[in-house]
């Protein structure tokens, strides 16, 4: 049990610090001249004015994204959460639109303007259905619902750690990213869907202990 909870204490702090770095690098990148963008980035044919709104919106969900799942804050400050929520809200509201537009207009090819528009929808419904969830008080669907936002939201994340892993491997670069914009958002969907049956097996137990106690 005590090993369980250090596992899941390092697992939130280790997305919490990727999601933070992800963010500081994002806007030096495209907010300063600190660090120039990539090219293939900056070729997109949506790039002026989308990328930019993109990014903006992006780095908002990064940041307030982690603070949604942690427990002490939703139980002791639940104002605090109720508000970086809404700002969660609005930052996927602006990042998801955006992103399949730009996804639209990447130079990589087909398979990549699928692969990176398929996450920014996915936001968007997810994020929509986890807003819903929570207005009727489904707050157990809005916390399922609003994991599966921020595993889209953290597609970004994965794609940065799978492309220095692709080029360590010395894959072809552009064959490894076409196949990396839909295994980033893959593989997150993936573990939140296991994050989401584990947690409600573990609510179903919980619940049936004390029927079989009275049997």
């Amino acid at each position: 049990m005590i090993g369980s909870q250090i596992y899941s204490a390092a697992w939130r702090a280790a997305v919490a610090l990727l999601s933070v770095e992800i963010a500081i690098v994002s806007m030096l990148r495209y907010f300063t001249s600190i660090e120039e963008p990539p090219p293939p980035i900056l070729a997109n044919a949506f790039a002026d004015p989308f990328l930019v709104v993109h990014v903006a919106g992006g780095v908002l969900a990064l940041l307030t994204g982690p603070l949604q799942f942690v427990r002490r804050i939703r139980t002791r400050w639940p104002s605090f959460h109720r508000y970086t929520g809404r700002a969660y809200v609005v930052g996927c509201a602006i990042t998801a639109p955006t992103g399949v537009v730009l996804a639209l207009g990447s130079v990589a090819g087909p398979m990549v303007n699928i692969g990176f528009a398929i996450p920014g929808l996915l936001c968007g419904l997810f994020t929509w259905l986890g807003w819903r969830a929570a207005v009727e008080r489904r707050f157990q669907d809005h916390a399922d619902w609003m994991l599966r936002s921020y595993a889209m939201i953290g597609a970004a994340i994965t794609l940065r750690l799978l492309i220095p892993a692709s080029a360590f491997l010395e894959f072809d670069f552009l064959a490894a990213y076409r196949v990396n914009a839909w295994t980033a958002w893959m593989i997150n969907l993936a573990l939140a869907e296991y994050a989401i049956r584990r947690s409600r097996g573990r609510a179903s137990a919980t619940r049936g202990q004390p029927a079989l106690a009275a049997a």
